[in-house]
């Protein structure tokens, strides 16, 4: 037996002692193609988890803008007070809505603003609000007043860091634009906000929309977006879009796996309300418990595939949604039940590929789109077990 396990080491060993000593080579022969790969084998699958859409690759840099996301906190948004002990306030309003859709507006009670004594309003953003040096930024806010109020307001993007309620010092101030003449109706408003060249890059700053005169203000839909891929006025982020071009995909299925379902039947991505203008989105729950403002609604969708020359993989909903708090999901039975909702379905792919003869066609028309978009896949449901 120590016999043939020392031959075997010594075998074994020759052997290596063979291998090191051979070069291997491979050879590759680009001219001969011996198998194809299908040109749309390779594209993209997005999904609404972590912010990736609101707050990630949508280039809104609001967080909760139409104050839509609790009922009962202004989450995200803060009062900015100079003055202390003169009754300043931030509150939500339901008695003062933008519209039918966005019934809840933001309300400031500033009786005790005055020159070098500011009061305002600050949102901070996703994780702050990132400003880079030589930047143009679009800000835009419905606002009305009160009888009392005959002063202007100043939008600003400043540093996150200051302590101006306690006195302790100003914020930094990267940009501001002063806007005036504000009615005692809705109106929506609009200025640029540019950075100097000289600045450092910084993450964690915050939107001020203040004023120094009394009075009483209503806020909606304030919107701050940098500048976006292609240009598109509610477009995405350069950066991310310019990764996803480089990967070079074919297509993009959209709007998303379980995006597409949502955690209840009603909770489902509702494609039709994601149409048109922002003040006529009222936004729904995602499924990963937090609220999705469908900024990034269909139509964006389409043209996030338009911008990188994808093919849209279409995802309608069959009828299932998750029920993530429960043991299963919910179905909507087949036949009457479901009719409903394949007529949806059918409505959503008339959106995409029908002409101005067609109902939804022609909205998608009047959307800004004025050519169908190319599609030749449909998929039913997210990846339904049942």
């Amino acid at each position: 037996m120590s016999r043939f396990r020392l031959g075997g080491l010594l075998a074994a060993s020759l052997i290596s002692i063979t291998a090191l000593q051979a070069t291997p080579t491979l050879e590759i022969d680009a001219d001969q193609v011996t198998a194809r790969v299908s040109p749309t084998f390779y594209g993209l699958m997005t999904e609404e988890i972590n912010h990736s859409y609101d707050g990630g690759l949508y280039a809104e840099l609001i967080q909760n803008r139409s104050f839509q996301d609790d009922p009962k906190n202004p989450v995200h948004w803060t009062l900015i007070s100079s003055s202390t002990g003169t009754g300043s306030a931030m509150t939500l309003d339901a008695a003062h809505p933008l519209n039918e859709t966005l019934k809840t507006s933001l309300r400031l009670d500033a009786p005790g603003a005055l020159v070098g004594k500011r009061v305002g309003i600050a949102n901070d953003g996703y994780w702050g609000i990132p400003v880079t040096p030589d930047t143009t930024y679009r800000i835009s806010f419905y606002a009305k007043k009160d009888e009392n109020f005959v002063g202007s307001l100043t939008v600003s993007l400043e540093s996150a860091d200051s302590k101006e309620a306690a006195n302790k010092g100003p914020a930094k101030i990267f940009a501001k634009a002063d806007i005036s003449q504000i009615t005692n109706e809705w109106k929506q408003y609009t200025a640029i906000l540019k950075t100097e060249s000289d600045i450092p890059p910084s993450a964690t700053n915050r939107l001020v929309i203040s004023t120094q005169s009394p009075g009483t203000l209503w806020f909606n839909l304030v919107s701050l977006f940098p500048p976006t891929y292609k240009d598109r006025p509610n477009g995405n982020r350069i950066d991310l879009m310019q990764r996803l071009a480089d990967l070079k995909p074919s297509f993009l299925r959209l709007p998303g796996g379980n995006y597409l379902q949502g955690n209840h039947i009603s909770e489902r991505f509702p494609w039709k309300q994601t149409l048109g203008d922002l003040a006529q989105r009222p936004g729904h729950p995602s499924p990963w418990k937090y609220p999705s403002s469908d900024g990034l609604g269909l139509l964006e969708f389409l043209e996030w595939c338009e911008d990188l020359n994808l093919q849209p993989l279409l995802a309608v909903y069959a009828g299932f949604s998750l029920n993530q708090s429960g043991t299963s999901g919910e179905v909507i039975n087949p036949g009457s039940d479901l009719q409903p909702h394949v007529n949806d379905a059918l409505d959503e792919i008339e959106y995409v590929t029908g002409d101005a003869t067609t109902k939804w066609g022609a909205r998608r028309i009047a959307d800004g789109h004025p050519e169908p978009f190319p599609l030749t896949y449909v998929e039913i449901g997210n990846e339904d077990m049942y």
